[in-house]
């Protein structure tokens, strides 16, 4: 079978970037590969987290159509409030200050992978796998692990931080552990979370709780690994009294607790994003710590960007996805590097830093040209 494109990975941003190639390039043939099975329980891009869409991801999903299809399902962020347990400086943002109504949407995966699953107008191999790739002159003979043979004129690889397609096209990739584990959940509190977002930085990893519909929040708890199992064996009591310990009494008592998954948190960064009629977009170029909420966002502006560098008649064209890449290493380089810095200097207990970055958080909170810099970073307005 002859394609134009095709996909490796059917997760958010591959599934994402097949719907706007749909919108935007209606002539061209689009496929995607992924070793799960079709529908969105299968997708372990689709599973039980949320992510926080900044301002700018909303506004380029709603460019694309799809916004409209996925709001309701959605919670805005109409504050942000990031402090130090225990420490004397904090920040807050909050979106009347810029004019707008969110700082950001909080949406379910599970929600997000539905709408993509039931709308999206593509051919689908799955549950299949790239067997083995052939290169030459106009794109890539792909052999599935099904048997399957599929031509196809640019490659775009979307399968992850653990991608194999990645490594096929003999693309090295760096990584570097962060010590740590995230453990989510769905939570709620005594007292309602008003559009308020938060981010608290411990002795142990940072705390984040996002606003969810029907008065929920999701939280992202980063602990060190030693410690992973043992929380996730905590029964719901002892596991909200930690909580308690670790956040406070913001928002009252943590009065319900969901199932609990945990997963290691490293920085992945591919060394190149293109090869011969391929690129590296998503988590399979760059898988970053939570701890800004940037994953799926910097993934969004990978998507944004090649719809726009794309060549109308020969979409692997060299001189395109050259140009693809290019525009992007800046807002890579700047955004993997003020997020790996961040998790770094957070994760560090030495007084002077911990001096350092309340009193940072202190004057952030009182230098409006700033602060008004660092919103418009978070929105996705400037990289």
């Amino acid at each position: 079978m002859k394609l134009d494109i095709l996909i490796v990975g059917g997760g958010m941003v591959g599934a994402t970037l097949a719907w706007g190639l749909a919108r935007r390039f209606s002539h061209w043939q689009v496929g995607i590969v992924d070793p799960a099975s079709f529908g969105q329980d299968a997708q372990p891009s689709f599973d039980d987290r949320v992510i926080a869409l900044s301002a700018g991801t909303v506004e380029g999903l709603d460019g694309l159509g799809l916004w409209p299809l996925l709001a309701n399902e959605a919670e805005p962020i109409r504050h942000i409030h990031v402090a130090e347990k225990g420490g004397f400086g904090r920040a807050q943002l909050h979106a009347e200050d810029h004019q707008i109504a969110a700082l950001g949407q909080v949406i379910p995966v599970r929600a997000f992978g539905q709408v993509l699953r039931d709308k999206l107008p593509c051919q689908w191999f799955c549950p299949d796998r790239i067997a083995k790739l052939d290169a030459d002159p106009d794109g890539y003979q792909v052999t599935l692990a099904s048997g399957q043979q599929l031509h196809c004129r640019l490659l775009v690889v979307a399968d992850g931080g653990r991608s194999d397609t990645r490594r096929l096209l003999g693309i090295e990739a760096s990584e570097a552990p962060y010590g740590q584990s995230a453990i989510i959940a769905n939570i709620k509190t005594a007292q309602p979370h008003q559009g308020w977002a938060f981010e608290r930085f411990t002795d142990t990893g940072p705390l984040a709780l996002l606003p969810m519909t029907q008065g929920r929040m999701n939280l992202v708890l980063c602990v060190r690994p030693d410690e992973a199992a043992a929380t996730l064996a905590l029964d719901d009591k002892a596991f909200g009294a930690l909580l308690q310990r670790r956040f406070g009494w913001r928002l009252g008592a943590f009065v319900e607790v969901g199932e609990r998954h945990s997963y290691p948190l490293h920085l992945i960064e591919a060394a190149s994003l293109r090869a011969h009629r391929a690129l590296v977009i998503g988590n399979a170029a760059h898988s970053l710590h939570p701890i800004a909420g940037q994953g799926f966002n910097l993934g969004m502006r990978d998507i944004l960007c090649l719809l726009a560098a794309l060549d109308q008649d020969d979409p692997g064209h060299w001189q395109a996805l050259a140009g693809w890449e290019a525009a992007r290493r800046r807002d890579l380089a700047l955004t993997i590097g003020a997020t790996d810095s961040l998790a770094r200097l957070f994760a560090n207990d030495l007084c002077p830093l911990y001096l350092g970055r309340n009193l940072g958080l202190g004057l952030l909170n009182h230098m409006p040209l700033a602060k008004q810099r660092l919103a418009r970073q978070m929105l996705g307005w400037e990289n």
